[in-house]
C-alpha cells in the first residue's frame, strides 16, 4: 500500500471518530440541558421558600439599589459558586461592610427570587 493511501485511511478513521463523538457530545449536552431545566422548574413550581447559609466576599455594596456584589461558594441546590449581586431585606445588614470582607450570609425566598436576610463579618481577604 502506498503512503498517501495509509495517510487517507487515517484520516478518515479520524474524522470519522470525531463525528461520531461530536454527535455523542451533542446528545449528552441536550440531556444535561433537559435535566437542568427539570429540575429549576421543580424548584419554582413547588414554590417551597427555602434557605441557605453560605460563604462569600464582598465585590461591591449598590445602596441604591439595596444589593450586594457577592462572589460567593456554590448554594447547593441553586446555583454553582459565581459572582453576582443580591437584593438584601435591609439597608442595615450591610452597614459597615466594605469591599474585600468575607461574610457569611443567609438567603431566602423561592428560587430564583431569594433575599440576603443575614450577615456576619468573617474578615479580609
Amino acid at each position: 500500500m502506498k503512503l498517501w493511501k495509509a495517510i487517507v485511511l487515517l484520516n478518515l478513521a479520524v474524522g470519522v471518530g470525531l463525528l461520531i463523538g461530536y454527535l455523542w457530545w451533542g446528545r449528552e449536552v441536550a440531556r444535561l440541558r433537559q435535566e437542568t431545566t427539570r429540575s429549576l422548574q421543580a424548584a419554582v413550581a413547588s414554590g417551597e421558600e427555602r434557605q441557605w447559609t453560605v460563604r462569600g466576599v464582598v465585590r461591591s455594596v449598590i445602596p441604591e439599589i439595596n444589593v450586594l456584589v457577592l462572589t460567593h461558594e456554590e448554594i447547593p441546590g441553586f446555583m454553582p459558586s459565581m459572582t453576582m449581586g443580591f437584593r438584601t431585606a435591609t439597608p442595615q445588614l450591610y452597614n459597615g461592610l466594605e469591599v474585600g470582607d468575607r461574610i457569611r450570609f443567609t438567603l431566602k425566598g423561592v428560587p430564583p427570587n431569594v433575599t440576603i436576610v443575614a450577615i456576619t463579618r468573617e474578615g479580609k481577604s
